[in-house]
């Protein structure tokens, strides 16, 4: 049996067009370049992980055996030069000579996270995942990686971001996660034992619209301390204020990885530090002495329903709406089926995914409140994603409506809850089905079924579709329409669920038995946990074509 993995690093860079102009304007045979030698790298020395590469930089964290072979893998890093692994491509327009005298070695000076996972309960991740994407971090972009050097923050280390904060009772924190990570762990001031606030993100790329659009103008003259996990997303954040007249925005350097290292529990972050591996999150005692685990911390996080104190999050524990990350206690999971985040608190007696349960009184019920809350959203050019996740609801209550009324279907009072995530009784759900957790297989999957795996059909803009033979009316609805019959629509777009991917996983459909603003999106030719093609449609024909 091998080792558990020991040791863990975060780590990301920034690939500066001015410093990096070779890797800019070849960057797609670059990233397939480094994309190899990573995954041969990792492969080599075993490791785990998940890293993101693109031509504006690389951002990962992967957990090796020990500290020695994690080690070997940050030496190889920190010698490897692009140019003299991979040369240049032919190019007329080129300088040879003058790249020759450019060092590209990319990987070298990136501040390394270093942490040991002395729990050795679980592995911190399942697998090896290495990504091409667009950014490494996400802004739709909004910011280029040029931006970061003319316009990002000025970076304290962490003693002097603490005495930035000390010193500055009227200082702005800002905490530049996402609302799941702050929830149970955020920097307080002293001065003010105001929390750091909070731009409620679900998603980075928000954070222009969210947070900047709203509040930049407030924050004009005076001093803006942001902080993330380890550095990265500060670095794009700051940029986003700065261009909107924020000028005294400073970023705490290596992030709170860095800052509990130094100040451990002594410091002004309280709570847990979430962690992007299966260890979840860390006290900040354990942060500076991983050698000494404790579990003595302060408990800011909040149960979404009794406001009791609470910061355990779990994969099976996700908002029914977003999917995001939601606390919850123990007390309260039993008297819910589903949860609601708190920002689609509101739509908790209206929005539920497992229908099974209901009657048909119930569902007339959610369709009145649905359609009302459609409303609220106003003006729809606004709030198109939002209206159309609503739409999206009452067309699926309906549909189960219909289904009870033609005796296609019952009410079943004894359905199995479920876990949002992966669907699956939460009786045998792991929780280890979301996100960052995410792995091949939970013990109620079986073994991968080679004979099953089948390569991604083609399929393009015109083309007919019907609900396929894994369609999940748990997740979608009925396969049938208002007349009873099988459903028909045709693909109006492709697209790729993974940022940057090469692959088209995804479809919008435009469903012949729907109102004309309804495309819907759905997965095509996705792998599942177990390894097999699952489609959620099958492909009849070609409007154009054929």
């Amino acid at each position: 049996m091998a080792p558990r993995h020991s040791s863990i690093a975060l780590f990301y860079k920034y690939f500066l067009p001015s410093d990096y102009p070779l890797l800019h304007k070849h960057a797609s045979y670059y990233e397939t370049k480094m994309r190899h030698f990573q995954k041969d790298l990792c492969d080599r020395l075993a490791l785990k992980g998940r890293v993101l590469l693109a031509a504006e930089g690389i951002n990962g964290t992967v957990s090796a055996e020990s500290p020695d072979v994690l080690q070997s893998y940050m030496d190889v890093m920190e010698e490897f030069d692009l140019v003299r692994e991979f040369g240049v491509p032919e190019d007329p327009d080129s300088d040879i000579a003058s790249h020759n005298k450019t060092s590209y070695r990319i990987f070298q000076d990136i501040d390394w996270k270093i942490s040991n996972n002395h729990q050795g309960v679980l592995e911190p991740f399942p697998d090896l995942k290495v990504s091409i994407v667009k950014e490494i971090i996400s802004t739709g972009g909004t910011v280029s990686v040029e931006d970061i050097r003319k316009n990002g923050g000025t970076h304290l280390p962490p003693s002097e971001f603490h005495r930035a904060i000390m010193e500055n009772p009227d200082a702005v924190l800002i905490d530049v996660r996402n609302t799941f990570e702050y929830e149970i762990g955020h920097f307080v001031h002293p001065a003010s034992l105001n929390p750091a606030i909070n731009p409620e993100m679900v998603t980075f790329s928000s954070f222009e619209s969210s947070f900047c659009d709203k509040r930049a103008d407030e924050l004009k003259g005076k001093k803006v301390l942001m902080y993330c996990t380890g550095g990265i997303r500060c670095e794009k954040a700051s940029v986003m204020l700065k261009k909107r007249g924020v000028t005294d925005v400073s970023q705490l350097q290596g992030g709170i990885h860095r800052y509990l290292e130094e100040y451990g529990d002594q410091g002004l972050f309280r709570g847990l530090n979430f962690v992007f591996d299966q260890r979840v999150a860390m006290s900040p005692a354990e942060c500076q002495n991983p050698h000494v685990p404790s579990t003595k911390h302060d408990i800011v996080g909040k149960c979404v329903a009794c406001q009791g104190s609470f910061d355990e999050l779990c994969g099976s524990r996700v908002c029914t709406v977003c999917r995001d990350l939601v606390l919850i206690c123990p007390s309260c999971q039993i008297h819910r089926r589903e949860y609601h985040c708190i920002r689609h608190s509101s739509w908790k007696e209206c929005y539920f995914t497992f229908l099974e349960v209901f009657s048909k009184e119930e569902l007339l019920s959610q369709n009145e409140q649905l359609l009302r809350l459609r409303e609220t959203f106003v003006p729809p050019s606004a709030h198109k994603n939002v209206r159309r996740t609503i739409s999206r609801q009452i067309e699926k209550v309906t549909q189960r409506i219909y289904a009870l009324d033609s005796g296609l279907a019952s009410v079943d009072l004894n359905a199995p809850r479920r876990c949002r995530s992966c669907m699956e009784p939460l009786t045998s759900c792991d929780g280890r089905c979301w996100g960052f957790w995410k792995t091949k297989q939970t013990s109620s999957l079986k073994e991968v079924d080679i004979s099953k795996m089948v390569k991604i059909e083609a399929i393009s803009i015109g083309d007919f579709v019907q609900p396929g033979p894994t369609w999940s009316e748990l997740r979608y609805g009925s396969r049938l329409g208002p007349d009873g019959k099988t459903r028909h629509g045709a693909v109006v777009e492709l697209k790729s669920w993974g940022s940057g991917s090469d692959e088209t996983d995804c479809v919008a459909v435009k469903w012949f038995d729907s109102k004309k603003d309804e495309i819907l999106i759905y997965r095509w030719g996705t792998l599942s946990r177990n390894g097999i093609r699952m489609y959620d449609l099958e492909r009849l024909g070609n409007a154009v074509k054929e």
